[in-house]
């Protein structure tokens, strides 16, 4: 049902020209379709152009391992999110913008910057966060930064009133698009088990690595060495402030001068800074 609503939303928009090109901005509450519109924009408008997609949803990433700001570039009107492998990620930090929205507004600038040299049309898909000042916050600083040629506003009722309002102040271009009835609210457990697969998913080739941490910066800086640390997601960033890979603390040596992480196959010779996140993640026993 809703597959069949957001391909005739994405039709009508695409041909009224609203997805030409430039950056088009996703908002709307958890659960009102924007994921499953946004895949049929990129459908509907990857015709003739490369369509870059960005996938802001932190908590139930698509593109990229949550946790993560993921993107990729497309040129195929059979794109899936669910097959597309991203070409980058920004590492935030915690499943939920709140508390990170600062880090969550950077790794969505940083995305922008690298999806836009391959794009000529970018969308971005993002989290339920849309009540409240914290929301107001975020999305106006997005906004002004980013500077997206199109907002599409997605909701139930009137839910985006007041965060629209606020928008219209800016010379923005904003569509109201109604939610359809039927799309079931996901439970806090179902959005657990989701992760945990995605988690389980990206880190399933995964070898141990031995950083030693006189040789990288770390970001938080205190803490580092406590066994709480344990089982903690950290980002593994190189020296021009990329998110290569992800990893998990398995463990400390030395005293707690090496850390043991584990994460994809990589080259460590490029990471100069671990960033420690807010997450812990159990992976399964191998």
């Amino acid at each position: 049902m809703s597959e069949d609503w957001a391909d005739r939303t994405a039709q009508e928009l695409v041909g009224r020209g609203l997805l030409q090109r430039g950056i088009c901005l996703l908002l709307g509450a958890a659960d009102t379709g924007k994921t499953t519109l946004a895949e049929a924009l990129a459908k509907r408008a990857v015709s003739g152009k490369r369509v870059g997609i960005i996938d802001a949803d932190i908590g139930q990433s698509h593109i990229g391992p949550p946790t993560t700001v993921g993107w990729a570039a497309v040129d195929d009107p059979q794109v899936d999110f669910s097959q597309l492998a991203a070409a980058g990620i920004s590492f935030v930090g915690d499943v939920t913008p709140v508390g990170h929205l600062l880090q969550l507004t950077a790794a969505i600038v940083q995305a922008v910057r690298q999806v836009s040299q391959a794009s000529e049309l970018v969308i971005i898909d993002t989290p339920g966060l849309v009540y409240g000042p914290a929301a107001a916050a975020l999305w106006w600083t997005v906004q002004q930064i980013v500077q997206p040629d199109l907002i599409l506003a997605v909701q139930r009722e009137q839910e985006l009133s007041g965060l629209v309002s606020g928008l219209r102040s800016f010379d923005l271009r904003i569509e109201l698009i109604k939610s359809p009835r039927g799309i079931r609210n996901k439970s806090p457990e179902e959005r657990r088990r989701y992760r945990q697969g995605q988690f389980a998913e990206y880190f399933q080739n995964s070898k141990l690595y031995d950083i030693c941490l006189s040789d990288i910066a770390v970001q938080p800086g205190h803490g580092v060495g406590d066994q709480s640390l344990v089982d903690r997601l950290v980002a593994l960033r190189n020296g021009k402030g990329i998110d290569v890979a992800l990893g998990v603390i398995t463990g400390w040596q030395r005293g707690g001068d090496v850390v043991v992480v584990k994460a994809p196959k990589l080259d460590m010779t490029q990471i100069r800074c671990l960033v420690i996140g807010d997450v812990t993640v159990e992976l399964p026993e191998e």
